[in-house]
């Protein structure tokens, strides 16, 4: 929406974020994507798709724009432009997601 100067924190999620499990023929296509699969055939979906906060867009990428910094949280690694993709790189995100690190190279290739 905005261009993004290099060293802005991102707040990846707000306190108030909320989540909530919905069947999938209740969530429009366009907006499953923003979605996580669950058992039963199920979505764990943001409550609210008009306040989405920037983790639901985030994305791996070897080649990250941002960098997490333990205990802070993300930054700008460069200046990103409007409309420019926001990545991470899960790799540094293990421990938090609760991934082992032996795989984490081989999963995020």
């Amino acid at each position: 929406m905005h261009d993004i100067t290099e060293g802005t924190y991102m707040e990846l999620f707000l306190k108030d974020f909320q989540e909530e499990l919905r069947e999938e023929r209740d969530v429009p296509e366009e907006l499953r994507g923003y979605c996580i699969y669950q058992d039963g055939g199920k979505l764990l979906c943001p409550k609210f798709f008009n306040r989405m906060d920037i983790g639901n867009y985030l994305n791996h990428s070897d080649n990250a724009n941002t960098v997490y910094k333990k205990g802070e949280g993300y930054f700008a690694k460069r200046d990103i432009k409007k409309g420019e993709e926001i990545f991470a790189d899960y790799r540094n995100l293990g421990d938090q997601l609760g991934e082992p690190k032996e795989v984490r190279d081989e999963y995020y290739k």
